[in-house]
């Protein structure tokens, strides 16, 4: 028996290679032959999904205190991920002033230095930024770069459809912007759509997924980067599907199953390759809402309730091994 594990990340506990290692451990131990192929939808994991890092670049985070960034180059391809980059910094609590403060400068700072060192292709997964300036910071260190040069391909891995104006509503709030904060951020994304349109000629208004990190993506994507599906993007080049196709059972997990964990997230696009595939797959989470477990298209083991929610947060890679005798009796 074969089994393929590809979970995404279990927020707030274990990255989607520690999840697989650990579903792993428990299925091996009950004799089962297991593949690991962590996936992400481009947001946090981006880069341990595409082979992990292999450089690092001092640069600065999202409220300017110089950091060292983890990152990969593999032949002329490079691959960052906004999350490491210019997402939360631990310790620091989200407050209004920081959520209009942050800047994705060193994002910016890290393409320019993969630009400069000869690739011709740039991969970013945009999620898990503390930032909401548009892309401001970005362009502002990619200054002498831009726009893009047309034989370099930069993409832009994203997990939301969320317009660019939209993006301070939807993510304002979650990086510590209360409703005033909120509509200043909203009136300064306005300012900088026209800024992109007068620069760059293109209407950041009108392309799904432009508020990606709080308009990063449309920043970005203004000056010639091009947006895509997240998890359609890793899954092609880690070859999910033909490995869907050779298992016997596909295993995908992550933190909180709920309704949008199906709409273009990890567990949804891997139960989908499953049912094209014709496997059996099953899905393990660290908690899972109620009715999205009875409208789930494979069985969901929640670790919060066969372990208690205390044990599933802080030893999450025990409960993973020890799940491994629910997968296979949900799969039999």
């Amino acid at each position: 028996m074969r089994v393929l594990i590809a979970p995404d990340k279990l927020r707030g506990t274990l990255s989607a290679r520690a999840a697989a290692q650990a579903l792993s451990e428990g299925l091996v131990a009950a004799g089962v032959e297991t593949i690991c192929l962590p996936l992400s939808d481009g947001g946090e994991g981006f880069l341990d999904a595409l082979g992990g890092p292999n450089r690092t670049s001092e640069v600065r985070n999202a409220f300017g205190i110089p950091a060292v960034a983890p990152w990969r180059l593999s032949g002329a391809r490079a691959t960052i991920e906004s999350a490491i980059v210019i997402g939360y910094v631990p310790g620091v609590i989200p407050d209004p002033a920081g959520a209009e403060a942050a800047s994705s400068y060193g994002l910016g700072e890290l393409v320019a230095e993969a630009l400069r060192a000869g690739v011709r292709q740039v991969n970013i997964g945009l999620g898990g930024s503390a930032t909401t300036d548009g892309g401001a910071g970005a362009l502002e260190a990619l200054e002498g770069l831009l726009p893009f040069d047309p034989g370099c391909a930069i993409v832009l891995a994203t997990d939301v459809t969320t317009r660019y104006l939209a993006a301070a509503g939807v993510f304002g709030p979650q990086k510590g912007a209360d409703p005033a904060a909120v509509v200043r951020l909203e009136r300064r994304l306005a300012v900088q759509a026209e800024l992109l349109r007068a620069r760059f000629a293109r209407d950041v208004n009108v392309v799904a997924g432009a508020g990606a990190a709080g308009g990063l993506a449309g920043g970005l994507w203004a000056a010639g980067a091009s947006i895509v599906p997240g998890f359609d993007f890793v899954a092609a080049l880690v070859g999910l599907e033909s490995q869907v196709a050779a298992a016997d059972l596909v295993v995908t997990a992550e933190g909180r199953l709920d309704r949008t964990s199906f709409t273009g997230k990890v567990v949804g696009g891997v139960l989908a390759a499953a049912g094209r595939a014709g496997v059996r797959a099953v899905v393990v989470a660290g908690q899972a809402d109620r009715e999205t477990i009875r409208g789930s298209p494979a069985p969901v083991i929640d670790l919060s309730e066969r372990f208690g929610d205390k044990r599933s947060i802080e030893a999450t890679a025990d409960c993973l091994r020890q799940a491994a005798p629910l997968v296979l009796a949900a799969w039999l």
